[in-house]
């Protein structure tokens, strides 16, 4: 087909249950393949391959005569292989069945669909707040970030923030707690990155008596402490590989069974989880299963970083002082205007650092090659909470280690790589956190 073409399909049923009356609508576009351009709305089910009449059909003669069955659902658009000679594929991965409710591409043979929701009337609209629960902001960024997630926060759906460490994740996950009908229920937390892998399962899932040497008593895992609530999965990335198909079918099912109990039972959960790796990319390269990223990614959201919003600093560090206990902090035009030109590498977090550094030490220099964050670990730790103690730490000698590296390594970032052991992307993405340069 030539000129591109939008074919109505005939209405089917839509499921009831979207917080914005029934949402926005999907198109399915062919990007690539012999009949790109082609694209149709998708209204109710709709089968794809090279024999469905009524469907989207297709010239491809890679693709089965039924390949794809879209089904248009409350939560977005549930994808199904119907048994395909070559599979379906996304993220390089090859997928039986996904839901998926943002932009996502899936390979059939030789072409490729991209399955993406239509424009609304409100989409990427501003709110007038400049504060979602204990998040704050007055820019555009924030106050169009506070408009999604307090649309978002009246459904059920799996929300996924994407964004830099230190951005205010957590903060944005109480928030839609908060805002949501399960405000009155409990809201955990799971730290992914902080627990030991061994034990993950068992915090997750809790265990019977007796499951495992040292489980002397029996745990309710956090996913049953969560029910009728929120459950806020942080740094979901690091979850270990063999346990995301178990995380996939509690999340599937609504039940849970506990480590060495062979009882299930039912949990009512609200998903939001948190990450500052890119899980496209590490579903390509197989450290994240496919299927459960489109699982939390239902609303994906992306936090942006501080130096993305820097008319919210002055905003935030007057917030900060007074949350310290000096309100009446001089923060004169000359300081904000240092404040506002930094990058801050370490986002919200590293303000907050200086401005407790200011108070302790009354050290107000940013300094010009290093960020403000690049100082010897506190002393004493034993004032902070395990998370914050341990990205401290982590932070310290991420930056010491790496800057040690780099000379080492005559700022040869391949030879940087290779020695710790790490891909250039995610070298390159280290400097780019902790403000660090490769010079020459």
């Amino acid at each position: 087909m030539g000129a591109s073409s939008t074919e109505p399909l005939s209405p089917g049923a839509l499921a009831e249950g979207r917080p914005d009356a029934r949402g926005p609508r999907f198109r399915v576009v062919v990007e690539m393949g012999p009949d790109a351009r082609r694209e149709v709305v998708l209204e109710g089910t709709l089968l794809v391959g090279t024999q469905v009449e009524g469907g989207l059909q297709l010239s491809d003669p890679t693709v089965s005569r039924v390949h794809l069955e879209l089904q248009a659902r409350p939560e977005g658009v549930r994808v199904r292989d119907v048994g395909s000679r070559n599979g379906t594929w996304s993220l390089g991965v090859r997928i039986h069945e996904v839901t998926v409710a943002s932009e996502a591409r899936f390979s059939l043979g030789k072409t490729t669909l991209l399955v993406v929701p239509e424009a609304s009337d409100d989409a990427g609209a501003l709110t007038p707040r400049t504060a979602f629960g204990r998040a704050l902001g007055q820019s555009a960024a924030m106050q169009r970030l506070f408009g999604v997630l307090e649309r978002t926060a009246r459904s059920s759906f799996s929300v996924l923030l994407l964004g830099e460490t230190g951005t205010g994740k957590e903060l944005l996950a109480e928030a839609l707690h908060q805002h949501s009908p399960r405000a009155g229920k409990p809201f955990v937390i799971v730290d992914c990155g902080a627990v030991v892998p061994s034990l993950i399962e068992s915090e997750l899932f809790g265990h019977a008596k007796g499951a495992f040497t040292g489980a002397h008593a029996e745990r309710q895992g956090h996913l049953v402490n969560a029910h009728g609530g929120t459950v806020f999965l942080d740094e979901v990335g690091e979850l270990p590989l063999e346990l995301q198909p178990k995380l996939l079918r509690v999340l599937e099912s609504g039940t849970v069974r506990r480590v060495g109990d062979n009882a299930t039972r039912d949990v009512d959960v609200r998903v939001v989880a948190a990450t500052h790796r890119d899980l496209k990319a590490e579903v390509a390269a197989g450290r994240f299963r496919a299927d459960l990223y489109y699982r939390l990614a239902v609303v994906p959201v992306r936090v942006p970083a501080l130096r993305e919003r820097s008319e919210d600093i002055p905003l935030l560090a007057r917030h900060l002082f007074e949350q310290a206990g000096h309100p009446d902090f001089p923060l004169t035009d000359a300081l904000v205007q240092r404040l506002v030109g930094y990058d801050w590498p370490g986002n919200v977090r590293e303000l907050r650092n200086f401005v407790h550094r200011v108070l302790a030490a009354g050290e107000v220099d940013l300094p010009d090659a290093q960020p403000v964050s690049a100082v010897a670990a506190p002393r004493d730790l034993s004032g902070l909470t395990f998370k914050e103690a341990k990205e401290q730490l982590v932070e310290a000698f991420t930056r010491e280690y790496l800057t040690a590296l780099l000379a080492k390594c005559d700022n040869n970032i391949s030879e940087v790589a290779r020695t710790a052991g790490l891909a250039r992307s995610h070298v390159h993405g280290l400097l780019h956190r902790y403000g660090l340069k490769a010079g020459g």
